[in-house]
């Protein structure tokens, strides 16, 4: 039997879907491992049955809201992880609560990341400290550098980024794409209403945007999340001929985002979806290096971010002319590169 892994990284979505590269070159290069993972509930979707994991440990983060079934809660998840007798767990996600949970598992190696490259204080809780050689590396890069101590090959697996999807799921979205027409182009203008002041382009940017396309004979559906609606009705309104996403669930639209030609949008998880499928993708980072969130492994992609605007220092709220100062003429020629590149490498 091989060592028994718990791989915590409880929330985010986009972050949870980044780790998958790194979660399937730990199957394949320690393939008698038997991996665990701790994951919060809204996170839990994206990932259920995905074959590189033995089990996971979902975290009912509404139950942790206060009073007794906080402690119930704790309780509960914190005998699940002992009841394993897990002999390494690794914090990927570098904050304080991540590093407790670790702890908590009672795993007697703790890999974590060292001072400087976690948050919170989260290296106090690991007893194998990992420096990355750029703290702001891009993401999947730096999960699988956080590995490498268990003997873990730093690269994705060549064409296996680790993405699973029911095939049922991939059926329903083949079907429900075809019936849509096919259309080339997934936008996705939202994002989460913390970050809704500095990751957001303006509606009317985004429906010239759509319009441009439309009249060259592209067809573009606008995806959409919880709290999204509002913002998403403001750029319908601005523009004809586009259609409408319906209400999906994360895995139904992870199925649906794969079958597009491009995908444009915010740095979301939509954006993950996409690209971890090998969808090219032109984002907008937002205030935020370009190369820590963009795809990875030779995916083409275009980051629509006006650098200018840029600071190690400032607050991200104070720096939305990251976003706000992209122009529709750069994001049209980044999507209409994107399809090209597509169209070469299918040789049409």
């Amino acid at each position: 039997m091989g060592p028994r892994i718990l791989l915590v990284r409880l929330g985010a979505i986009g972050d949870a879907l980044r780790v998958l590269p790194a979660l399937r070159r730990l199957r394949v290069d320690l393939p008698q491992a038997e991996i665990g993972w701790a994951v919060e509930n809204w996170v839990h979707p994206i990932l259920t049955g995905n074959p590189n994991v033995d089990r996971f440990h979902v975290l009912d983060r509404k139950a942790l809201a206060g009073g007794w079934s906080a402690i119930a809660e704790t309780g509960r998840f914190v005998a699940e992880l002992r009841a394993v007798g897990y002999d390494v767990a690794v914090d990927l996600q570098g904050r304080f609560k991540s590093g407790v949970v670790s702890l908590a598992s009672g795993a007697p190696r703790r890999l974590g990341y060292a001072h400087g490259d976690g948050s919170e204080g989260s290296f106090v809780f690991a007893n194998e400290r990992v420096t990355l050689p750029d703290t702001r590396e891009n993401r999947v890069q730096r999960f699988l550098h956080l590995m490498q101590p268990l003997g873990v090959r730093p690269e994705p697996v060549p064409g296996d980024l680790g993405v699973h999807l029911e095939p049922e799921r991939i059926e329903q979205a083949g079907n429900w794409y075809d019936s849509a027409g096919a259309p080339e182009v997934a936008a996705y203008p939202g994002s989460s209403l913390h970050r809704a002041r500095y990751q957001r382009w303006q509606p009317e940017r985004w429906a010239e945007l759509l319009a441009r396309l439309r009249s060259q004979g592209l067809r573009s559906t606008v995806f959409w999340g919880p709290n999204e609606e509002d913002y998403v009705d403001q750029i319908m309104a601005r523009v004809e001929g586009v259609a409408r996403a319906p209400k999906t669930t994360l895995p139904e639209m992870m199925a649906m985002l794969g079958r597009y030609r491009v995908f444009v949008g915010s740095n979301t998880a939509a954006m993950h979806m996409a690209w971890l499928q090998g969808v090219p993708v032109a984002f907008f980072p937002g205030p935020a290096r370009p190369r820590t969130d963009a795809p990875f492994g030779g995916v083409p992609y275009r980051a629509l971010w006006a650098g200018e605007h840029f600071s190690e220092t400032a607050s991200k709220g104070s720096q939305s002319a990251c976003v706000l100062e992209v122009g529709v003429d750069e994001a049209e020629r980044a999507v209409l590169s994107l399809l090209g590149e597509g169209l070469r490498d299918r040789g049409e």
